[in-house]
């Protein structure tokens, strides 16, 4: 599980919130979720003020959890709304001896405090996203290349009771997406990088080193530190060029009663040899009270800093209530202040409620 040692037991215990399995056969079990919602946003930018409202089944997520002993398997198959069908997470984990583990397949970053399936947040939107924070192409924002996300590699990993430490070799972190050092001609990789370096279909050819250590220091408090750094090989006609990725990643966790205190602060660069450096700062504080069996309230403050580029502060109140173990009901309102390059800025009002089922 993702940064499992710092967040897990702090999520449910203020959520009051489970996914539980289904067991199919002795070492077969599924779980999963259905996630829908209805979301208003409200745009007040120095270019033009915009109102949109949105209902829809935004996603669904089917998990086969495979257990052999030392030999286990999962596989997460997912529906978005907007993108279709595809395969969330596939990957294979060998346990030679007692905390050590080796995984190969297709698995998530270890990098970030928040998770990336709605299952494993406090609110309803992520700290760095907002539909003012884009590029040209609407479908790509600064979120997507502040950590990374899915890749393909292979991570070992060593866990006890108090530590968790792992090193992971990827086709990519960032832009690479396919396999080790050869070419990819993939959909969003691809449209990142043309927008980054104005080139037109480039092909691209990656490697990355992701490497995590978390650290529970007791009386409540969590630590966790982590890097990426990736090497892409852009071909594009005779002007071939380079881009090297970093990302540090470092959050705590604080747990005292029925709150929950966190602190992140990410540092990503990306240096393109033909056009210069990238470089976004971003931060997050969070309080999360249970203040029942059944609900918790959740403030948060986000900031983004890409250059000179985009500055973005992003206040965010959320609500949660479990109907049942199974059945979340999240409201959030959120406000977003944006400065653009040149001196144009922007305020955005975000609203949503979303229905969260799992089983």
């Amino acid at each position: 599980m993702k940064n499992e040692i710092a967040i897990a037991s702090a999520f449910f215990a203020s959520s009051c919130f489970s996914c539980g399995e289904i067991v199919l056969t002795e070492s077969l079990s599924v779980e999963g979720f259905a996630d829908m919602s209805y979301s208003r946003t409200e745009d007040d930018s120095a270019t033009a003020d915009q109102t949109e409202n949105s209902h829809s089944l935004d996603q669904v997520e089917i998990t086969f959890l495979l257990d052999f002993n030392a030999v286990s398997a999962q596989i997460d198959l997912q529906w978005e709304d907007g993108t279709g069908y595809s395969v969330d997470q596939a990957f294979t984990s060998y346990s030679p001896s007692n905390g050590i583990v080796i995984t190969v397949g297709f698995y998530d970053s270890m990098l970030g405090f928040e998770a990336p399936e709605p299952t494993g947040l406090f609110q309803y939107s992520g700290a760095y996203s907002s539909d003012t924070e884009t590029f040209t192409d609407d479908d790509v924002t600064y979120s997507d290349i502040i950590t990374p996300e899915t890749n393909n590699g292979i991570k070992v990993s060593y866990e006890t009771d108090t530590d968790f430490l792992a090193i992971s070799l990827q086709d990519g972190a960032f832009f690479g997406d396919g396999r080790l050092g050869s070419s990819a001609d993939s959909d969003t990789s691809v449209d990142i990088v043309a927008q980054l370096t104005g080139s037109a279909d480039p092909e691209l050819s990656a490697y990355a080193i992701e490497a995590a250590y978390a650290k529970d220091l007791g009386n409540g408090f969590n630590v966790f530190l982590g890097a990426v750094f990736e090497t892409t090989e852009v071909g594009n006609g005779a002007n071939d060029f380079e881009i090297e990725s970093t990302a540090i990643n470092a959050f705590t966790t604080y747990e005292t009663g029925a709150w929950l205190f966190v602190g992140e602060y990410t540092m990503t660069a990306h240096d393109v040899s033909t056009v210069g450096e990238l470089e976004i700062d971003s931060f997050l504080m969070m309080a999360n009270c249970s203040y029942s069996d059944q609900a918790s309230i959740t403030g948060r403050v986000s900031h983004v800093d890409a250059d000179d580029i985009l500055k973005a502060t992003k206040f965010t109140l959320a609500h949660n209530y479990a109907f049942s173990n199974n059945l979340l009901l999240v409201a959030e309102i959120s406000a977003i202040d944006c400065e653009f390059e040149g001196g144009a800025d922007g305020e955005t009002l975000e609203g949503a409620l979303e229905l969260l089922f799992t089983f």
